[in-house]
Parts: C-alpha cells; structure tokens; sequence
C-alpha cells in the first residue's frame, strides 16, 4: 500500500511540475493574457480540470513556489535566537531565501519578464506580497521578546523595508547576470536600511 502511495505522489508532483514548466513556456511565448488554462492541461495531455486541482487560478501557476518560499522563510524566522532583533532576524531569512533563489535564476528571469507584460499579474504578485508581509508579521510577534514590546506598527514598518530590500535586490540580479550576486547585493540593501534603525531594532 505505502510503495503504491509513494508512486501516486510522484506522479502527481510530475505532473504539477510539468503543468508550471509548461505554463512559463507558454507565457514567455504568448503573454498570460494570451494563454488559456486549456492550452496549458492540454500541452500536458490533462484536462482543465486536472489543471484546476493543483493550481486553483492561471496566475497561481505562475507563482507555484510561492508557498513554500513563505515557509522556508518563516521557519528560518522561528529558528533565530529569541535575543536577536527583528532586523537582524529578518536579514537571516531573507539570506535563506536568496540562496534558494540562486538556483533558480533562469525561471525568475521568464517569470519577470511575463509579469512585466500584465498588469492583472502585476497587481496579483502585489496582492500576494502583501500577504507575506502579514504573515512575517504574525512570525516576529511571536517570537520570545529580547526586551520591551515591540509595536506591531513598528514590526510592520521592518518588514516591508526587509521585502523592499529582498524585492529590489532581485529585481537586480535578475536584470544584470554580470553584476553581484544576489546574497551580495541583499546584504548591501540590509547595510544600507540599517544604518537607518535605533540599535534596538537592528
């Protein structure tokens, strides 16, 4: 029973891998305007309704490590020391994050240039961010405190400078594949906020 589950999962993580592949593709190709959920399960030999069992929206396809990126960066956030400020804490799991995405420099680079093409993915990658940004949020304030509270407006405000900074340094990296590497250019951006933060908070 357990070798046939085994095997039923990696078909269908086979399958959910080739439905994102062939959706850049297709994107990159057309526009994601111009590509229907229907060419995409069909190229894939399914039907639309498989397609809508992995992803539950187009734009969903497109951002399909979206998840477990959040998660890896939150995990690292919930493993930092609790005396560690929330900068310094932020700055790690970015780094975790940056690493990640070294190894996926090429499928960064089709996805921007898709997403620079649409606005409606525009404003859901936007929307998304938004939503990570919460989450890390909710992430910092519960880890233990290393002194006096700190509000959640303030935890608010390093959080999207810590994302801006992740954002930016890829948007970077991204556009120029002579220049820095990415963890260079995030470290960088971090130094550069920093510099900007009582000690407490960095």
């Amino acid at each position: 029973m357990s070798a046939s589950l085994g095997l039923r999962e990696r078909k269908k993580a086979r399958t959910r891998e080739a439905l994102k592949d062939t959706a850049l593709a297709l994107f990159t190709r057309h526009g994601f305007e111009g590509t229907t959920v229907e060419e995409i399960a069909e190229a894939c030999e399914v039907s639309p309704r498989t397609f809508f069992r992995y992803f539950p929206t187009k734009e969903d396809v497109l951002f399909a490590d979206s998840d477990a990126r959040r998660d890896t960066l939150l995990a690292v956030l919930s493993d930092r020391p609790g005396t560690e400020p929330p900068f310094r804490a932020l700055h790690a799991a970015m780094r975790a994050l940056a690493s990640e995405y070294r190894h996926d420099r090429a499928e960064l680079v089709a996805r921007s240039k898709v997403v620079e093409g649409s606005p409606q993915l525009q404003a859901y990658k936007a929307e998304h961010q938004h939503g990570w940004e919460a989450a890390i949020v909710d992430a910092l304030e519960q880890r233990p405190p290393a002194g006096p509270p700190i509000p959640r407006e303030e935890l608010q405000l390093l959080t999207a400078l810590a994302t801006a900074a992740m954002r930016v340094s890829v948007d970077v990296w991204v556009a120029d594949p002579s220049g820095p590497e990415l963890d260079v250019l995030l470290d960088r951006a971090f130094t550069r906020i920093g510099r900007g933060f009582a000690p407490d908070l960095r």
